[in-house]
């Protein structure tokens, strides 16, 4: 990258991180887009009406383009799981295929299997993390068996990351190489979280690992009966994680093909499967597996400009520490409903509507520095740039698809 324009970028950066602070924000709300990586995600999201048709023991399929708050969606729908410190409720497990591990877009069943175990051991360390005494008060046999899934199914060795937690006295170090977004209320208290690893330590596990499917069955074991959570949800996400998924909706559906006829065992035994998948993938998936999409719930995210405000009024609500809940608190008194106004110039999906919103604090800081409140034509100059994206935009697709 040419050093002159590195500068650049790292002078306008800082003229922007100054100036929110100026204007009585705390962060910038409306980066990063990619919302898996947000580690404040769970406090400005939107309550989406899709959320009340899918939250449920029951399988069910959500679908929007990207950056339609699908990533959003799931993370609420985990939270939703883990309200109250009791386990009387669903345990989410967010899985996201690993395609750059498989190297490939077609899993077995065994693989979608070991990757299924993976992330819910991650899940289940993460959140014994929060409340230790969900361990410590079970029997010596119940906590040798959640040890055995821990072995089994964590990437790399369990001391190495109890090691972790143990320097560091907190869950911390877990949460920033696992999932960011894996953030509940309350952090466990020091002492319970250290007599948490000390006892997982003392435990010995020689059993070699069995079976995808013995592994998969032992977990929710564990799970149910054990810990005895109501359920668990199964929140598949990031099929388009990779360029030949994103590019071709049926390899992209094709994925879950020996994933999903597990469904049906799985009703029985209280695992229920929830999709956050690309509206493009809708086609395919109710045409290879019509009988689970006839007795699923399906849904669509739809975005009308109200709800698309209310997503930026969240983010400057959460940034400037409840002092103000609109961008009209700093701007010209030209200015009205600014929130509204962008909403209405976007495509229908928050990432746009970020994006947007991101532009006119940049354009701002282009005209005249860290200094001062948003003037018309700071909106002006950034609805101009973005209806020349899109245009743009719309020529790229046009002659992808010729």
């Amino acid at each position: 990258m040419d050093s002159r324009f590195l500068e650049f970028f790292t002078d306008s950066a800082n003229l922007l991180r100054d100036w929110l602070e100026w204007l009585g924000l705390r962060f910038n709300p409306f980066q990063p887009l990619d919302a898996s990586s947000d580690t404040r995600l769970g406090d400005y999201l939107v309550e989406h009406h899709v959320l009340a048709k899918i939250w449920g023991d029951w399988h069910s399929f959500v679908f929007a383009p990207a950056g339609g708050g699908k990533t959003a969606l799931r993370v609420r729908t985990s939270q939703l799981c883990w309200i109250g410190q009791a386990t009387n409720h669903p345990f989410p497990i967010s899985y996201l295929p690993p395609f750059l591990v498989w190297l490939h877009a077609h899993p077995s069943r065994e693989e979608h299997l070991v990757a299924l175990c993976q992330a819910g051991a991650i899940r289940l360390l993460l959140a014994l993390g929060y409340y230790p005494h969900w361990f410590l008060d079970l029997t010596s046999l119940d906590q040798r068996a959640i040890h055995q899934a821990l072995v089994w199914n964590l990437p790399g060795n369990i001391n190495f990351w109890l090691d972790q937690v143990q320097a560091s006295q907190s869950i911390t170090p877990l949460l920033d190489t696992f999932d960011p977004t894996f953030i509940l209320p309350n952090p466990p208290n020091t002492s319970d979280l250290l007599e948490l690893c000390r006892t997982l330590r003392v435990i010995e596990s020689t059993a070699p690992p069995p079976t995808p499917l013995e592994r998969w069955n032992q977990f929710v074991d564990v799970i149910l009966r054990a810990l005895g959570f109501r359920s668990i949800y199964i929140l598949i996400d990031g099929l388009d994680g990779i360029q030949d998924t994103a590019r071709s909706p049926d390899i992209a559906a094709e994925c879950l093909s020996t994933l999903l006829p597990l469904t049906e065992e799985w009703t029985s035994q209280r695992v229920f499967v929830k999709g956050y998948l690309p509206q493009e993938t809708q086609p395919g998936l109710t045409k290879h597996f019509a009988r689970l999409c006839d007795t699923a719930q399906i849904a669509t995210i739809q975005w009308t400009p109200a709800l698309l405000a209310d997503v930026v009024r969240r983010r400057v609500y959460v940034a400037s520490e409840g002092a103000f809940g609109s961008l009209d608190a700093v701007a010209s008194p030209a200015v009205r409903d600014l929130e509204t106004l962008l909403a209405k110039i976007v495509r229908p999906l928050p990432r746009e509507m970020l994006v947007l919103t991101q532009r006119v604090l940049e354009e701002h800081v282009a005209r005249v520095g860290a200094q001062g409140i948003i003037q018309p034509e700071d909106i002006d100059a950034a609805i101009a740039w973005y209806q020349q994206e899109s245009l743009m935009f719309h020529a790229n697709t046009l002659a992808h698809s010729l």
